[in-house]
């Protein structure tokens, strides 16, 4: 039996996938033992293979397409993007070669890969827009040059699309996809501490001194470690819980 067909498909289900991945092989290797079992004479058999218990791990649905944690974290990974990739292109600004190491000795990425990687992320956003403009039947996306300003605003109009594209079916890959330049610019700055610092409150001391390290952990100044995954549900956590208090002041 494979995970829920409606289980959201991102990171909340990501200790849920890798069980189920686990359960998979798991059942091939007890098939391979229980065959080698059957082939071997009756008195030497010894004891038979026990199957792999299913996991019970729980899996977040989608509603329709993903859990509202998830379309959370989709929403800040877009806006961060956007403010991600003006740190990166205000880098090279005025500059040109090779960037010099960053203040831990970590080599800083070329010029050139930020140059092709800011053209990459504009071309795959207004994709994004011009499909779904079509989609919804809108006009058709306004001509720009390449630049910070286009990208800005290319992101500022996907994010006032974003709740009625993430109910679309097909928003799968487009979700996974800001995940994953979330994750990839942010690999690109990290040789710069500004860029380190997370803006959850710790979960221990509830102090914004939580910044993300090389390893791909985040640590507090009160020495409170988390992994991606914990780190991205006391996101949503905490964004569920500013916006309570704003609707209850309301």
């Amino acid at each position: 039996m494979p995970i829920n067909p409606n289980a959201c498909p991102g990171v909340c289900n990501r200790a849920a996938r890798a069980a189920w991945t686990s359960y998979d092989q798991a059942l091939a290797d007890h098939a391979e033992a229980m065959t080698a079992w059957l082939a071997t004479p009756g008195d030497d058999r010894g004891q038979r293979p026990e199957p792999p218990e299913q996991p019970t791990i729980p899996v977040p649905l989608g509603d329709p397409v993903w859990d509202h944690r998830c379309a959370r974290l989709i929403r800040a990974a877009l806006a961060e993007i956007d403010d991600t990739a003006a740190l990166l292109a205000a880098s090279i600004d005025g500059h040109r070669g090779s960037a010099p190491a960053g203040p831990n000795g970590v080599a800083a990425p070329s010029h050139l890969s930020i140059v092709n990687t800011l053209d990459e992320l504009y071309g795959a956003l207004s994709m994004v827009e011009g499909q779904w403009r079509e989609y919804r039947r809108y006009p058709d996306r306004p001509r720009r040059a390449r630049g910070t300003h286009a990208r800005t605003l290319t992101v500022g109009w996907l994010l006032g699309e974003l709740d009625d594209i993430l109910l679309h079916p097909g928003s799968v890959d487009f979700g996974l996809g800001v995940l994953g330049w979330q994750a990839r610019l942010r690999k690109m700055t990290k040789s710069d501490p500004v860029s380190t610092m997370s803006p959850i409150r710790c979960p221990r001391c509830s102090e914004r001194q939580v910044r993300r390290k090389d390893d791909g952990y985040y640590e507090c100044a009160c020495g409170r470690l988390l992994n991606q995954s914990e780190h991205d549900a006391e996101y949503a956590r905490q964004a569920d819980e500013h916006e309570q208090q704003e609707v209850g002041a309301s």
